[in-house]
């Protein structure tokens, strides 16, 4: 089933916030660009990205907040 929203679909939390991840990783965004965290739908019932969220993710949050994200984006970089 396709979102009305034309969203990128995802079946879980969990997968929505890995795609967030992989997402911030591939395109370098800076910690405060780009989208920011996940929510269900209530049209679909599946999971987006947003960047309108008030908040950020709390695994993306502990990625950059541990250093992991910037050396997972340099080592992207050097693929």
């Amino acid at each position: 089933m396709h979102c009305s929203t034309g969203k990128n679909q995802y079946p879980t939390k969990f997968l929505a916030e890995t795609a967030l991840i992989e997402i911030h990783i591939e395109r370098n965004f800076p910690p405060d660009q780009g989208p920011q965290d996940v929510y269900k739908c209530e049209f679909c019932g599946d999971w987006h990205l947003t960047s309108k969220s008030p908040s950020r993710n709390e695994r993306l949050q502990k990625m950059i907040d541990s250093g992991e994200m910037r050396l997972k984006q340099q080592a992207k970089h050097w693929e």
